[in-house]
Formats: structure tokens, sequence, C-alpha cells
């Protein structure tokens, strides 16, 4: 369950990520790979932070 909610995490992350990049005007690709770095970054900031508190 706590991978899960890190993977969702990341991916509403990445989906922000995306959706802001779009709108400062960055073509396709460049919204794509912030939006996957942004998604990396989220999840294992998560899952860094959920074995901190021991719930993994």
């Amino acid at each position: 369950m706590a991978i899960l909610i890190a993977v969702l995490a990341g991916a509403l992350g990445a989906l922000l990520a995306f959706v802001l990049t779009r709108h400062l005007g960055a073509t396709e690709l460049v919204a794509m790979g912030s939006a996957g770095v942004t998604f990396l970054g989220v999840s294992g900031t998560v899952k860094y932070i959920e074995e901190k508190l021991n719930l993994l």
C-alpha cells in the first residue's frame, strides 16, 4: 500500500510538471522529460519518507 501511495504521488507530480511546462511554452519533448524526472524525484522522496516513518 505504501508503494502505491508513492507511485500515485509521483504520477500526480509528473502530471503537474507536464501541465506547468506546457503552459510556460515548452515543447512536448521537454515537458515529457520534466514530467519523468519529477516522477522519479517525487516517488523517491515519498518512499524515503515512508521508510523513515517505518511504513515500509
